[in-house]
């Protein structure tokens, strides 16, 4: 069970990886059996989900791991955010946290990533303040040594020893609250969520490129974070419901911070159908107007929420 392979696999790695990778024992299981238990205590209502296990590509990874996607975030480790068992060798200690892909905000942020980690972490929790009872929110202490680093990006995240690992039932239930903040993460808007191609005309008027296309389970196509920005700069970062000012109440922590709402809901797209947007079909909202909007019976109806707020 999950207790098991945790302790097993540690243990066969705390003295370092092995000289072999190929076909290696220890290697195969993390692929075939975290994953394949890992499948087994997911929740019924999780049918989106897809489980997997890494020791390396062609060779031992720093960090061994058994990742977890909603699909509607990412399907692989390059990019989004996901909960994450990390097995460092030559340690006792496994992470699991609500992790961000390194090598995504490597690529956007080059030399910055790991700040900008940090920062949009601060944010995530922000939105689930909820959980941080039962998480850690520090930067994991993990002893990086090679190009990827594990550390920065964690929302929440607990530290097990191996010699000394929680009981099963524990583990779990660890297992049910983190994939509980990752839902809710993703229910309350995640970072902005991934992938739509993005153009800036000559007038410099911002437009998106919005593609319903069967991608997993005939996912819709969303704006990176750093797309998203473009769009929420020419609306401004005070909240159109209720004129809430993030960097007013937060000061740095919340500059620059506001949720971007579809006027015009995504769900809407049929197969193959496509149509171009500018920031016009958006308004900028805080956490809770954002979700109060998606409540009414037209979620596009931004002065109905004026009125309920005034009331």
């Amino acid at each position: 069970m999950l207790r098991d392979f945790l302790e097993n696999t540690s243990l066969k790695l705390s003295y370092g990886v092995p000289k072999i990778y190929r076909d290696h024992p220890t290697a195969i299981s993390i692929r075939n059996e975290g994953k394949k238990i890992l499948e087994g205590y997911l929740p019924d209502h999780l049918t989106d989900y897809k489980v997997e296990g890494s020791a390396g590509r062609g060779q031992w990874a720093d960090i061994p791991w058994v990742a977890i996607y909603n699909l509607s975030i990412t399907d692989r480790a390059s990019q989004g955010y996901y909960p994450v068992y990390l097995i460092p060798n030559t340690s006792n200690k496994i992470i699991f946290g609500l992790a961000q892909s390194f090598q995504e905000a490597e690529k956007e942020f080059g030399k910055h990533s790991n700040i900008n980690l940090d920062k949009q972490s601060e944010i995530m929790r922000m939105k689930i303040p909820e959980f941080s009872e039962s998480f850690s929110s520090s930067i994991p202490e993990i002893e990086i040594n090679g190009r990827l680093n594990y550390r920065n990006g964690h929302v929440y995240h607990i530290e097990y020893d191996s010699t000394n690992l929680p009981t099963e039932e524990l583990l779990i239930r660890d297992l049910h609250k983190m994939l509980d903040a990752y839902e809710t993460l993703f229910f309350r808007g995640g970072r902005d969520s991934d992938n739509f191609s993005i153009t800036e005309q000559k007038d410099e008027e911002v437009s998106i490129q919005e593609t319903y296309r069967k991608k997993v389970h005939s996912l819709i196509e969303r704006p990176s974070s750093s797309q998203i920005k473009k769009i929420k700069k020419k609306l401004g970062f005070i909240c159109q419901g209720c004129e809430f000012d993030f960097q007013k109440v937060y000061g740095e922590l919340g500059k620059d911070y506001i949720e971007a709402h579809h006027l015009i809901p995504i769900s809407e797209l049929k197969k193959g159908e496509s149509r171009k947007i500018t920031e016009q079909d958006f308004a900028v909202l805080c956490a809770n107007c954002h979700r109060m909007i998606h409540r009414l019976e037209d979620s596009s109806d931004l002065i109905k929420l004026k009125s309920l707020i005034k009331k």
